[in-house]
């Protein structure tokens, strides 16, 4: 499988089957930061699917220095910022995270995990998006915090406070939460 520099070039060249396979690679990660971003599945897609168009009519800015993944979730993100600052859809998103309910537990270990991540996804819902924003792209995709201050067009010291305060709000909730 040729790796993302070649596809890419390819793709400038006129191949829309080289864009295809970035698509291809990049989908699950894609659709997974815009979900945990956005909170909801539909939301997410759509998100998905802007940023992969938004890649595919940018691509000619895209530096080959840089790793293409990271330039893609960079614009995701961004997607997923815009989707947030529209007041009307981040309302019908909180009453949806509020009436979301637990499943009943069956597999009491294996519910008890994904009964813990759904509490901290809807805890990350509550947190100001920037943070938010932050937090999932340095702690769930890994990125450096030079690539998130990047991808987020602020300095990283204030990514940093963002991280900071952001762990310390998550913390003190799952304090409260967990009684």
């Amino acid at each position: 499988m040729p790796d993302d520099a070649t596809l890419v070039e390819r793709c400038l060249q006129g191949d829309t089957g080289a864009f295809d396979a970035l698509v291809a690679r990049y989908r699950d990660r894609v659709f997974s930061l815009a979900f945990r971003m956005l909170g909801e599945a539909s939301a997410a897609e759509d998100a998905m699917q802007e940023a992969f168009l938004r890649a595919y009519t940018r691509l000619p800015l895209y530096d080959p220095a840089q790793p293409f993944a990271t330039w893609l979730l960079c614009l995701t993100a961004r997607v997923c910022l815009n989707a947030r600052r529209d007041r009307a859809t981040e309302q019908r998103y909180l009453e949806q995270a509020a009436k979301a309910a637990p499943p009943a537990p069956t597999l009491e270990e294996r519910l008890y995990e994904r009964e813990q991540r759904r509490t901290v996804q809807r805890l990350l819902m509550r947190l100001p998006a920037p943070q938010r924003a932050a937090m999932l792209l340095y702690y769930y995709e890994e990125l450096p915090i030079a690539e998130v201050a990047r991808a987020l067009n602020a300095p990283e010291g204030t990514i940093k406070t963002w991280l900071y305060r952001g762990r310390e709000t998550l913390r003190r909730w799952l304090e409260e939460e967990l009684g």
